[in-house]
């Protein structure tokens, strides 16, 4: 019986550099743009080189466009200083921060059109934890009114919902169907959180991001094209902290 023999660990498509990773636990070629921007091809265990050479120049075009959303993700965010008059985004509208005396031991607070902030904690450098942790107190309180009427629209049942700091990634699908959303997504219109939530569902019903995946998404929420695109958008000039 013939020898199959092994994939490069490299592989070459035009301008773009794929690390090749191959594993008998696939049983199709994919990729993966990582988030500094690297190309991961996955393969079959015997895949033929020509072949997956073939697919992977097929799928330049998609590669290209991937990038071009890393790049704008990677691109420099805005920073806070944590001044009065600072600006901050709560669910698609933009909110000033003042800074007061009040009690420090309530951290932040949305109140007659403004974000409060004792003075005493931006003085002890504690400004970016303090706002972090409202965001996600307000998901926490928020999320679940939102997630449930997508979820019985999708007919799914998410178990535990967790918010906290995902990178760039605005949510994921944890073990027992858990949904984990990243703080910041408290800064995005409805709209948007709509689509993540829906993007997060649709993973509970199909893991990998397959045709039949985005056709999932696209019975519940039919202008999702639209919405992914303002996401990348929208969501590249928000702080992450």
């Amino acid at each position: 019986m013939p020898t199959v023999n092994a994939l490069p660990e490299r592989l070459t498509i035009g301008d773009l550099d794929f690390a090749v990773r191959e594993s008998v636990h696939r049983r199709t070629v994919g990729i993966t743009v990582d988030r500094d921007g690297s190309l991961l091809l996955h393969a079959p265990a015997g895949c033929d080189l020509d072949g997956l050479a073939a697919w992977a120049h097929s799928k330049r075009a998609w590669v290209f466009r991937k990038l071009a959303e890393k790049d704008l993700l990677l691109s420099t965010r805005p920073t806070k200083e944590f001044v009065t008059g600072e600006g901050f985004d709560y669910l698609g509208r933009h909110y000033r921060l003042l800074l007061t005396d009040d009690d420090a031991a309530i951290p932040v607070k949305l109140e007659r059109g403004r974000l409060r902030m004792p003075r005493a904690i931006t003085q002890a450098a504690a400004g970016k934890v303090s706002m972090i942790s409202w965001y996600r107190a307000r998901a926490l309180a928020w999320l679940p009114r939102r997630i449930i009427p997508w979820a019985e629209r999708m007919s799914v049942q998410p178990s535990e919902l967790d918010v906290r700091d995902l990178g760039y990634r605005w949510g994921s699908l944890g073990r027992n169907d858990r949904l984990n959303f990243h703080w910041a997504t408290m800064q995005l219109p409805v709209g948007l959180v709509d689509y993540v939530i829906v993007h997060e569902l649709a993973h509970i019903q199909q893991p990998r991001h397959t045709p039949a995946f985005w056709a999932t998404v696209e019975r519940a929420m039919p202008d999702y094209e639209g919405r992914k695109s303002r996401l990348a958008m929208t969501g590249a000039t928000l702080w992450l902290g």
